[in-house]
């Protein structure tokens, strides 16, 4: 066949098929088979006004707007949001000609599947009103990283899994410890990028819904600053008034309840007595002087404290007062102060301090001798550190103290047996580090304590208050519970960190030590507490 004769006949083919052409152009329109306008195919619309209501609905239907998991709606007309159904409509119309319409064309002719072809959505939104919406939704849902939680013990019937492993045939029911977790994470909207999120929901046929772009802080470990928030929660309900001081001897870091309330100097102000005694004097001097001390700290004996003041005093209890008072200021324990001795019942005004002064909190301190549960909590543990060749003593008194100084008044403070209050309420009393000092007065008691725990050192210092009279069960009670609470920071503390403590700190007993026979500092000497080589 020449080329005239294929010329002729692609002629002939082509006026055959160009009335189907022209037929089939005519009956597509005004949108071509195939063609999806925001999303929605519309090739067998044959109206305009269908297609435009088909657009329209883009205008009143509202989308779902997720912050994290919290669900919100959003109205186009919230935004002055308008889909532009005229642009839409004629965008459309170039697939009715040209190389498009000739596929669309051959396809149907062919009995073949269209091939999608896209109109986008056009459309306008307020960017102010959209912005401000965001704003608003920010301002309501972003959070910081939330505290770290700690559950209280429940009570169970005892059964094979969970009875004591010592109570063989044990029936009645058993309490759990005090479960931490960390907080939740904190979450910020990233505004910028979740407009177009929005705006694509906006334009959607079928996913009416927009997840906003957020920014995660996540949380942290639980600190001591939690740790006093449960405490507080915890001593809410108390029949009177709880401070409480934790201070993690690892890092510094504090946790205080109310801390800077004045309260009777009670026993656990010997401490500061002892303290003040061995930063005037070199080591113990005489066997003499170590037993008044053994018996001011292991059996709270205020004969035996008295003595220890004189000697502060050179024999004078006034002046031993003035001096122990002088060395906690140095330290910069302002709330603390001795006037008289122990069981001195005259009449005499109390020193202004700003914790005595306070008027929210009044727990009729001692005009004699008052403390805080936070200047008792921090020298305890400036004590340790004395033990460590560092902090406070040793930089404020250089050369009057030494480690072994401050080593030998831990030993001396762990002949105070009495395995109660916070001692009690640690998981293995028994076989527990620590040294503490308790005191009693009638409608307050107190308990100052350096305890080894999961992670290493930290101080726990407790003072309660009731009006009136302080009876024993709800004192020893809550002292138990907050010792609970503590121990099962620390021990979370040492779960997140997968570190073992470091080795416990061995106390040793001055060289001319005689010890003292009595209820309590016998069983020290003799039996091995672990505060005790």
């Amino acid at each position: 066949m020449n080329g005239f004769t294929k010329f002729v006949l692609t002629f002939i083919l082509l006026l055959s098929v160009f009335p189907l052409y022209t037929r089939y152009k005519a009956s597509a329109a005004p949108i071509a088979p195939g063609v999806h306008l925001g999303g929605v195919e519309m090739g067998r619309v044959k109206e305009v006004a269908e297609a435009a209501r088909l657009l329209e609905s883009r205008n009143t239907e509202p989308v779902a707007i997720y912050y994290g998991d919290t669900r919100l709606i959003l109205r186009p007309e919230d935004v002055d949001y308008r889909v532009d159904v005229s642009r839409m409509i004629s965008d459309a119309t170039r697939f009715l000609d040209g190389p498009d319409f000739v596929d669309i064309a051959l396809r149907h002719l062919l009995g073949l599947e269209q091939k999608r072809r896209d109109v986008p959505v056009y459309a306008t939104a307020n960017t102010e009103k959209l912005t401000d919406w965001l704003e608003a939704v920010a301002a309501e849902n972003d959070h910081s990283p939330q505290p770290a939680r700690a559950i209280p013990p429940r009570w169970e019937w005892a059964d094979a899994a969970n009875a004591p492993e010592t109570s063989a045939g044990f029936v009645g029911a058993v309490r759990d410890e005090w479960q931490w977790s960390v907080g939740a994470p904190g979450q910020s909207l990233r505004l910028d990028e979740s407009i177009q999120p929005i705006l694509d929901a906006l334009g959607s046929a079928d996913q009416r819904e927009a997840h906003l772009v957020l920014d995660e802080t996540p949380a942290g470990a639980p600190t001591l600053t939690d740790l006093a928030a449960v405490l507080n929660s915890f001593t809410a309900d108390f029949p009177g008034f709880a401070a409480i001081y934790v201070q993690d001897l690892a890092t510094g870091e504090e946790g205080a309840v109310d801390v800077d309330v004045a309260f009777s100097g009670m026993s656990t102000m010997k401490v500061a007595i002892v303290a003040a005694l061995f930063n005037r004097m070199d080591g113990v001097e005489d066997a003499e002087i170590g037993q008044l001390i053994d018996y001011a700290l292991g059996e709270s004996n205020n004969v035996a404290a008295n003595g220890v003041l004189r000697r502060v005093g050179d024999g004078d209890i006034f002046s031993g007062g003035r001096r122990v008072t002088e060395f906690m200021r140095g330290l910069g324990y302002v709330n603390s102060f001795i006037q008289t001795g122990y069981d001195d019942k005259s009449a005499i005004a109390q020193i202004p301090t700003a914790a005595n002064q306070r008027t929210d909190w009044n727990t009729e301190p001692d005009t004699h001798l008052q403390s805080t549960p936070a200047d008792m909590g921090r020298l305890l543990g400036e004590i340790y550190r004395c033990t460590q060749g560092e902090g406070k003593l040793l930089e404020v008194y250089p050369g009057d103290l030494t480690p072994e100084e401050c080593n030998t008044i831990l030993f001396y403070l762990s002949h105070d047996e009495f395995t109660e209050l916070i001692w009690a309420g640690l998981p293995r009393p028994d076989d527990a580090w620590v040294v503490h000092k308790h005191g009693f007065v009638n409608d307050a008691h107190s308990d100052l304590a350096l305890i080894w725990g999961p992670t290493g050192p930290y101080v726990l210092s407790v003072y309660l208050y009731r009006r009136g009279w302080m009876d024993w069960e709800t004192s020893n009670a809550a002292m138990k519970e907050i010792s609970r609470i503590v121990w099962s920071f620390f021990a979370f503390q040492q779960t997140l960190q997968n570190v073992a403590p470091p080795e416990p700190l061995v106390l040793l007993p001055p060289e001319n030590y005689l010890p003292v026979l009595n209820n309590y500092t016998s069983r020290a000497a003799t039996s091995g507490n672990p505060a005790v080589p």
